[in-house]
């Protein structure tokens, strides 16, 4: 299965600025994480995948990818924890949820912002037996209510 093709949500939050998300690889499985403002979600991406539209809200979207030799790749599942650190030094845990569409799996998490503000993202996953790590910065900026 193609990963670009199941996984319409995360192609979109992949469009937003690099800072924005990372790739942690391994010789054989890849994790990609990315965190983007709610507000920047459509209302129907929003309501599909259950998440909250808001200025002081964002959404971490982690995918684990197995790399398979005939090119093509998918999506498997693991174990993902994720928290956030402030400009203040703050630490908040984020509870991840799994998602599948058909053959596809991945994982959302929903936590609090308060803008103008640049939280540093720890991401740890367990997959296939092995560990994995990331970790990214995102600025967040006031924005309208949608």
């Amino acid at each position: 299965m193609n990963i670009h093709l199941a996984l319409p949500l995360l192609a979109a939050l992949f469009a937003v600025p690099a800072q924005a998300n990372d790739r942690y690889s391994t010789r054989d499985i890849e994790l990609y994480s990315v965190a983007v403002p709610t507000t920047e979600l459509t209302a129907e991406a929003a309501k599909n995948y259950n998440v909250e539209r808001s200025p002081n809200r964002g959404l971490l979207t982690v995918t684990l990818v197995k790399k398979i030799r005939s090119g093509k790749n998918e999506t498997v599942p693991g174990q993902v924890y994720a928290g956030a650190i402030n400009l203040r030094n703050n630490l908040s845990n984020i509870p991840i949820r799994e998602v599948r569409e058909g053959d596809s799996v991945y994982y959302l998490g929903e936590f609090q912002v308060t803008t103008p503000d640049t939280l540093r993202f720890l991401v740890n996953a367990n997959v296939m037996g092995k560990t994995m790590k990331s970790e990214f910065a995102r600025e967040f900026y006031s924005a309208k209510t949608p």
